[in-house]
């Protein structure tokens, strides 16, 4: 069931990468917006985030989460309680689908949780927790003639180009009399 979702999901935000005329467009899934690096920023030092730009015989192939955990609180947390408290990370995942890094996002009202250093404890959880995600590495799909219009299919395409993306997550937790849940926005 997971992995239909997740396939759904995929199909749905394969649009995320775009044609020359509108090269950037920020999506927005459970207040999650979904940005490509571009190869040459990948490790981007000055956190410039570019969008692919597709030519008309190219298909953008959104990353596939196969291998992951939810993010845990360590066993020997000194909460109890915890209301809905929502952070938000960046993950930066290389052409090979493994997960380099994380960087907490700040930058909108639902996430300045993240901001908190009362909460650096969940912002390690989740960290923790994506550093060991393994993806189906997102895709150009080159194609001899105009691709076809199944937005995130590279089925038939002539070459296959993994490349780097990040994804943002949104992270809520809560917990009640010691018992924690995690929602998680951008599956």
């Amino acid at each position: 069931m997971r992995a239909l979702r997740m396939g759904l999901m995929a199909m749905a935000l394969g649009g995320c990468a775009s044609h020359p005329a509108d090269s950037f467009r920020d999506t927005r899934s459970d207040a999650v917006e979904q940005r490509l690096l571009s190869p040459s920023q990948a490790g981007g030092a000055a956190g410039r985030i570019d969008s692919y730009t597709l030519q008309p015989q190219q298909v953008f192939r959104m990353p596939l989460l196969h291998d992951n955990v939810d993010p845990a609180l360590p066993a020997d947390t000194v909460r109890v309680n915890l209301p809905p408290t929502t952070v938000c990370v960046r993950v930066i995942i290389d052409a090979q689908g493994a997960v380099q890094r994380t960087e907490p996002l700040l930058d909108r009202a639902e996430c300045m949780a993240g901001g908190d250093p009362g909460n650096a404890d969940l912002l390690r959880a989740v960290d923790q927790a994506a550093l060991t995600w393994q993806y189906i590495p997102a895709a150009i799909c080159h194609y001899r003639d105009v691709a076809p219009t199944r937005a995130g299919d590279c089925a038939d395409a002539e070459r296959i180009e993994p490349v780097p993306v990040t994804l943002n997550y949104a992270f809520t937790f809560q917990m009640e009399r010691g018992q924690v849940r995690v929602q998680r926005a951008g599956r």
